[in-house]
């Protein structure tokens, strides 16, 4: 049965052979070319047994035009690139670290450069913990070789290393300190045995040897420190060369090593005697610091010429000591500091009391600060001198102090400490005026301080009232007491007490 299918289905005209031979022999192609029947014409006649009468024409195997391979490729390339771009977009990380910003949302982005930094920074800490670990290495195997109690040996190993000497300072100074621990122990031991029911170890009056050993401890660390650095301008850091300047100038390196000496030995000889007075300083005692003091005198003179003693006291003295919270307020030059200073420098011993010197009766010290006050007002001038008086007043200091930790302009202090001059000139007046009787003057005067009191508080704020309630010129003139200021001094003259009211009579009883 298929034999006669197949005839039949082959079975053409003669006419449409030159057609399948012919001009279109693609439609031969198409016929002949199926694996299934595309078979030589010979071939199939033999398979067919003879079915054809004749036999089939040649037909040429012709293949089909194939596609251009450029286009091929240009759409193989755009297919991959589509599909690599839908996969960053779902994917972000997947894409390269240059293209990823194209694609990830700012959470996203903001994440990435997050954890790049976690990882940077986490990477530059394992690089300095094992730098330091290399050097923590390296010093455990430098000190032993360093180390010693012999503190010049110590500073020459340390320099010989190549240690700067800020570094070699440092050392040496932490040497000193753990070689004189003992000591600070021991004394740091009374403060922490003393029972809590006794008043503390440091206090003066208790214990004034514990003040006296703890200052020797570190007057002792200093001389060890000089003593092995050697050379003094090694043994000044920059913290050091600028408070050596502010106190001694431009004197040359070994003088002032050696005032600081002097200086020492004569703060050590006087702790003792104070150490032994026990707190309470008999005249024999104030003669012994007297006598320190001009011994000390007489040494500094030894080794600086009348010159350097005069430049030396003036940045170092306790008068210039004195003088420099005024000199602060008043915005002094040092042309004016200078003028000041050598007005006072002459009564020293009265302007700044010092034990040993005794006291001076009050005429006389009036008397010296009449010539004081002379002396400035002609070398700076009647406005500059009244100005020098006013910051010289320690309780202008307390106003001043008092406006600037609460945020006052200057002028507050000026206007609260003139209304006290004014309020004193003003109590004297009611004192003096002799139309008033002692009930008026009492009254008068009350009524001026509780004006004083409400201006005060307006000038000095929420903050002045410690002032007030400590003001006791203030109490003393609502008490019925006139006041006088005369430079550093205060005098009060009181008013004789008010006369007692009479009392009410009393109403006889009802009978």
């Amino acid at each position: 049965m298929a034999r006669d299918e197949t005839a039949s289905l082959l079975s053409v005209p003669a006419r449409r052979h030159s057609v399948f031979a012919g001009r279109n022999s693609h439609i031969t192609h198409f016929a002949f070319a199926h694996p299934a029947i595309g078979l030589r014409n010979a071939g199939l006649g033999r398979c067919l047994g003879g079915a054809f009468a004749s036999p089939l024409p040649r037909v040429r195997f012709v293949p089909p035009p194939a596609m251009k391979l450029p286009a091929l490729l240009l759409a193989g390339s755009l297919a991959a690139n589509a599909v690599l771009v839908g996969l960053f977009v779902a994917r972000p990380a997947l894409a390269p670290d240059a293209w990823q910003h194209w694609f990830e949302s700012a959470a996203a982005r903001a994440a990435r450069l997050g954890a790049a930094a976690a990882r940077e920074t986490a990477v530059r800490e394992k690089i300095a913990a094992a730098e330091l670990r290399r050097a923590a290495a390296a010093q455990a195997k430098l000190w032993p070789t360093l180390a010693t109690d012999d503190l010049k040996s110590l500073v020459a190993r340390l320099q010989a290393a190549g240690f700067p000497p800020d570094v070699v300072r440092g050392v040496l100074i932490a040497r000193i300190a753990a070689l004189t621990s003992d000591r600070l122990k021991a004394l740091n031991r009374v403060v922490e045995d003393t029972p809590y029911w006794q008043p503390g170890a440091t206090n003066s009056l208790r214990n004034p040897k514990y003040f006296e050993e703890r200052a020797q401890l570190f007057r002792d660390r200093a001389k060890l420190l000089r003593d092995a650095l050697g050379e003094p301008l090694f043994a000044r850091d920059a913290d050091t060369a600028r408070s050596l300047s502010r106190e001694f100038g431009d004197l040359p390196a070994a003088k002032v090593d050696a005032l600081r000496r002097i200086n020492d030995d004569y703060a050590e000889l006087a702790a003792e005697v104070r150490a032994a007075a026990q707190g309470i300083m008999l005249p024999e005692d104030r003669a012994k610091l007297a006598l320190l003091e001009r011994e000390r005198r007489a040494d500094l003179a030894a080794v600086l010429s009348p010159a350097e003693l005069e430049h030396y006291e003036r940045r170092s003295s306790p008068l210039t000591e004195r003088l420099r919270q005024a000199m602060t307020l008043m915005d002094a030059t040092e042309a004016e500091f200078r003028a000041i200073y050598e007005a006072q420098y002459p009564y020293r011993d009265l302007v700044v009391p010092s034990i040993g010197t005794g006291s001076v009766d009050f005429e006389t010290r009036r008397a010296a600060n009449r010539e004081i006050e002379a002396r400035i007002a002609a070398a700076l001038g009647p406005a500059r001198a009244a100005e020098f008086q006013r910051v010289s007043n320690y309780e202008f200091q307390q106003l001043a102090n008092l406006a600037q930790r609460h945020n006052l302009p200057p002028a507050a202090a000026v206007e609260a400490f003139d209304l006290r001059q004014r309020t004193a000139t003003e109590s004297e007046r009611i004192a003096r005026d002799q139309a008033l009787s002692n009930e008026q003057k009492h009254a008068a005067m009350k009524s001026l301080a509780d004006r004083t009191r409400a201006q005060l508080a307006s000038t000095l704020g929420p903050g002045g009232s410690g002032y007030l309630q400590t003001a006791t010129w203030l109490n003393a003139i609502e008490r019925g007491t006139s006041v006088t200021f005369d430079g550093t001094t205060t005098m009060f003259r009181s008013l004789p007490p008010p006369s007692p009211r009479p009392a009410a009579p009393v109403a006889p009883p009802v009978p």
